[in-house]
């Protein structure tokens, strides 16, 4: 009898956590069969409730989509035509064209962006997985990152630690990386560099290993995101990637929200480096489609720390 009273309230609170986790098509109706009580009253109640929450949530997708798409046939009208403006023009308005021309980038990286993180939510882009190098992977961002920065007083520094390989979409791992370490470059100090870590946890270091991830709490959280089509298999191993700047850093109180879509710490701050508060939204999809996640700390000695962790197979020290 108390295991017939009780079962219910069991799968709603896991259908109830599922949801709030991401999985929009979780339901508790098909799990308690043909009961006709108060508990599957509640449980039909829950499953409208999903339904939609879900709908809802898939509509904005596709809103942001569309609009997406067609903003970017005008944009690269306007374009040519600025091309074309520049050309015919004299000295007086070259100024004026270029700071349109600016402009018009900003828009088209940012619905660029917007495109990217619409296929991400719907899962559009996790499709074809294979298995690569993430050192060699990390080894190239931080190095095109490097190039990147030296024309701003700034510099990428690298550090690796084993080697191991990962089963994924690289592209996307490549995108998510790339957005935490740029974000990185521009809010350093002028002057200083970027420190980015890269190492591999085989399955005896992560047991072991008691400073920065809690392998227990990670196979929990990496077992919610295995319907992405991603198994992840902990005791293969991890991959952590650390990203440390030395600006000033972010409030207690944002740092998860850093990872919002749109969020800004400090609007004029953001404008100014030309990010439009994507980036990082974009890089923890990715990640979290891979079944890993990713993080924000303040460093007591100033700056941001991002780390990255990810399922790795192979990690060898």
């Amino acid at each position: 009898l108390a295991r017939y009273l009780t079962s219910p309230v069991t799968k709603l609170r896991a259908a109830t956590r599922e949801l709030a986790n991401g999985n929009l098509s979780a339901r508790v109706g098909p799990a308690l069969g043909t009961r006709r009580d108060e508990l599957a009253s509640l449980a039909a109640d829950f499953d409208l409730m999903a339904e939609k929450i879900e709908s809802l949530i898939n509509s904005q997708r596709r809103l942001l989509g569309d609009i997406s798409h067609e903003l970017r046939s005008p944009l690269a009208r306007m374009n040519v035509a600025l091309e074309l403006a520049r050309q015919r023009s004299g000295a007086d308005a070259t100024s004026a064209l270029e700071r349109i021309q600016r402009e018009a980038e900003n828009l088209n990286e940012m619905i660029g962006q917007l495109l990217a993180l619409t296929r991400l939510e719907s899962g559009a882009e996790v499709q074809r997985k294979t298995e690569f190098d993430l050192a060699s992977l990390v080894q190239e961002i931080a190095d095109d990152a490097d190039f990147e920065a030296g024309s701003r007083n700034r510099s990428v520094k690298l550090e690796t630690t084993g080697r191991c390989k990962i089963v994924g979409t690289e592209h996307l791992l490549r995108r998510a990386i790339e957005n935490v370490v740029r974000n990185a470059v521009q809010y350093t100090a002028e002057g200083t560099e970027v420190e980015v870590k890269f190492e591999c946890l085989d399955k005896t270091s992560v047991e072991e290993s008691d400073n920065r991830i809690s392998h227990t709490k990670y196979k929990a959280q990496s077992s919610r995101f295995t319907r992405s089509g991603f198994e992840p298999d902990s005791d293969q191993g991890l991959a952590v990637i650390t990203v440390r700047d030395h600006g000033a850093g972010v409030p207690e109180n944002a740092l998860a929200e850093i990872f919002r879509p749109f969020y800004r710490v400090d609007d004029a701050r953001d404008r100014e480096a030309g990010g439009v508060g994507l980036g990082l939204a974009i890089a923890e999809r990715a990640v979290r489609l891979h079944g890993g996640s990713v993080t924000a700390a303040n460093v007591t000695t100033g700056g941001l720390m991002v780390t990255i962790v990810l399922p790795a197979i192979g990690a060898t020290k």
